[in-house]
């Protein structure tokens, strides 16, 4: 079996209402050479039979339970697993618009210098909700345009492999990209594909708030 050129990885904890949106963004696709690891940390609401149910509709697919330890150690996990020598992700609320993959392929391969490249997003939800504690200020509130999100990360696998992985830190994203910046060619591109979803109360950065830090980021 041809070894995919890119692993998509999705940490599934509790996302029951959204998984499909999020998975059928992924079967969308106009570029097809990915597998798709879901590890589900722990669902207790089912999400665990939604994505098992997508499962046969991908050529390239993995499966993972395991009991919940929060988000790091799950993308750890899938990047564990994974095959591919490029490693993105698709968090369990947000979706891909149809030409995502297709356009990070094709800046990479244009720039093959890029160890990791990460871009802007399409927010949905509400203005007030897309404020959010800065990592080196807590008690000053930043957008979250001028954030980096974790999600839309796209790197070669010897940089996870280097770095030690993901850390158990609040902002295990924002961690592991200071620390990729100081070792690697790190990009940003204005390629708002990746369709971030604010408008639901039980989202990471809302629970961030509340110092509930095991779930999404």
């Amino acid at each position: 079996m041809q070894i995919p050129l890119v692993s998509v990885i999705t940490a599934v904890y509790n996302r029951r209402s959204t998984l499909p949106r999020a998975i059928e963004s992924l079967l969308r696709q106009q570029f097809q050479d990915f597998e798709w690891i879901a590890v589900d940390d722990g669902s207790t609401d089912g999400s665990f039979e939604i994505v098992k149910k997508y499962a046969s509709l991908f050529r390239h697919v993995q499966l993972i339970q395991k009991s919940h330890t929060g988000i790091a150690d799950t993308w750890n996990t899938g990047i564990r697993a994974a095959q591919g020598t490029w490693i993105t992700f698709l968090d369990s609320d947000d979706a891909y618009q149809p030409d995502h993959l297709q356009i990070r392929v094709d800046y990479i391969l244009a720039h093959p210098e890029t160890d990791l490249l990460h871009s802007t997003a399409t927010l949905i939800g509400r203005e007030e909700d897309f404020w959010v504690p800065d990592r080196h200020n807590p008690s000053r509130n930043i957008h979250l345009k001028d954030c980096a999100i974790g999600a839309t990360f796209f790197m070669k696998r010897k940089v996870w492999e280097i770095l030690g992985g993901y850390r158990p830190v609040l902002f295990p994203d924002a961690d592991f990209l200071e620390r990729a910046s100081a070792r690697f060619t790190v990009v940003k591109i204005d390629a708002p594909t990746y369709v971030y979803y604010r408008n639901s109360s039980d989202s990471f950065l809302t629970r961030v708030k509340s110092k509930d830090q095991n779930d999404k980021q």
